[in-house]
């Protein structure tokens, strides 16, 4: 789904700004490349491993804290594909990070494995943000009303 949206040079270069730190984007394209280079070591094809990891991992519903006089209701409503795109790396980077293995390469190829077959990190808060946005599903009628 994000692959049509976007280019895959496109889905790369804003992976590589997600997972870059201090403006060492050399660093980060060389993060990258291992990762890739240990998925395609596994007998795997790294293209659609990514791809697939970010399709699971992107959101299709966000919630939005509207004032309704002194309470804040949430409304659910659908997320741009920029917005989609964007949530879905800074999660797989997070959970990346969170993970135990040596180096940042092997952290973020298993990662991707991982958010391919449907679990890791990204996945959780994905689940975790869809079952909010039904829990307030009543509340879609303010969409309009910004």
């Amino acid at each position: 789904m994000l692959e049509q949206e976007h280019s895959s040079e496109y889905l790369k270069k804003r992976f590589v700004a997600s997972l870059m730190r201090g403006g060492k984007r050399s660093t980060a394209e060389n993060i990258v490349k291992k990762a890739l280079v240990l998925l395609k070591e596994q007998g795997l094809k790294p293209q659609t491993v990514f791809l697939e990891a970010l399709n699971n991992s992107a959101p299709l519903l966000e919630v939005v804290g509207q004032k309704r006089g002194r309470s804040k209701i949430l409304v659910p409503r659908p997320v741009t594909p920029k917005k989609r795109l964007g949530l879905a790396l800074k999660w797989i980077v997070n959970g990346a990070r969170t993970r135990t293995e040596s180096s940042m390469s092997e952290r973020l190829a298993y990662e991707l494995l991982a958010l391919s077959k449907g679990q890791g990190n990204a996945i959780r808060q994905k689940i975790a943000l869809h079952q909010l946005a039904f829990k307030n599903r009543n509340n879609t009628y303010l969409k309009g009303k910004r």
